[in-house]
């Protein structure tokens, strides 16, 4: 599937509560940084995967709980009002990275996804300073070699 290269990063929200799913897709869409998708069972939440391939899914403990373990294909950040739960819940996830308690601020959610899609940027961004930071490198000894021809002539 064609993906332009400057994207949005895409989040697939699993959870099978259409307020609670309605609250959460409306926190990220307000972030205008995502590019939010939903499902309310793990099944459509696999066939969303497929031709819909996302960056992060962010999947309710109690659609794990319920519908079984899920095969996304994507690190999954969990939903889970506890500790045990999401211990539960991340053993049913092919990529777990984690778990935001159902009752976090929304700066917390936010927070939660933006770290686990950062990285990948972070990377991107660094490889490019390394490359400026070369091409810097070349032109100032071009100057330098330059300044002494002319010294010298």
């Amino acid at each position: 599937m064609y993906r332009p290269a400057i994207s949005r990063p895409r989040v697939l929200l699993v959870v099978s509560h259409p307020s609670v799913g309605a609250g959460i897709e409306t926190i990220l869409r307000l972030e205008r940084r995502y590019d939010v998708r939903r499902a309310a069972k793990l099944a459509d939440a696999v066939a969303l995967a497929r031709s819909w391939p996302a960056d992060l899914a962010l999947v309710d403990a109690l659609v794990l709980r319920r519908d079984g373990r899920a095969e996304l294909g994507v690190s999954s950040l969990i939903l889970a009002a506890s500790p045990a739960e999401a211990a539960a819940a991340e053993r049913q996830v092919d990529k777990p990275q984690g778990w935001v308690a159902k009752d976090a601020p929304s700066a917390d959610l936010v927070g939660a996804v933006e770290r686990l899609l950062t990285p990948s940027a972070k990377s991107e961004a660094g490889s490019l300073a390394l490359f400026g930071v070369g091409v810097l490198l070349v032109v100032l000894a071009g100057l330098l070699l330059y300044l002494i021809w002319i010294a010298i002539a």
